[in-house]
């Protein structure tokens, strides 16, 4: 008889982390400045909850 070999099983990848590196972004407003003016435009500023990467949006 053959000897079996016990293989390990694959080790899975958090869904948070593996979203956000995909460009799938869960954008929430940042509460502590609500909103900003800049150049005489009105700026929102939206961070995402899973990794934290920040980006702006002129309303």
């Amino acid at each position: 008889m053959a000897d079996v070999l016990p293989f390990a099983r694959g080790k899975k990848k958090k869904p948070d982390q593996t979203m956000c590196r995909n460009g799938h972004h869960k954008w929430r407003p940042v509460k502590a400045d609500p909103f900003a003016v800049h150049r005489g435009e009105l700026i929102t500023r939206f961070r995402c909850e899973r990794c934290g990467k920040e980006r702006t949006k002129a309303t």
